[in-house]
């Protein structure tokens, strides 16, 4: 229970220095150890790093949750591409 509580703790505190530092870049969006994450496996995807890569650094027990999770990213890549072919 106590480990729970410093770990809540420590990710309101990192979410927190997050906000400041969106301020401090002028960056209008919330930021969140969440969009960090999405932001951080997005980047890799563009990248070309393997599935399996991106789900060892994130922690991913299972490569069916790093599917999932940069399933989420999916669309708006596609989009893009697509727009980039049509423009």
């Amino acid at each position: 229970m106590q480990l729970d509580h410093r770990k809540k703790k420590t990710l309101a505190q990192y979410n927190k220095g997050l906000k400041e530092i969106a301020k401090l870049c002028g960056i209008n969006q919330a930021l969140s150890s969440y969009v960090a994450r999405h932001s951080y496996a997005n980047c890799l995807k563009q990248k070309g790093v393997a599935t399996d890569i991106i789900g060892e650094s994130l922690g991913h027990a299972d490569i069916k949750i790093t599917q999932v999770y940069l399933k989420e990213l999916g669309n708006e890549i596609v989009d893009d591409a697509v727009e980039v072919l049509f423009s």
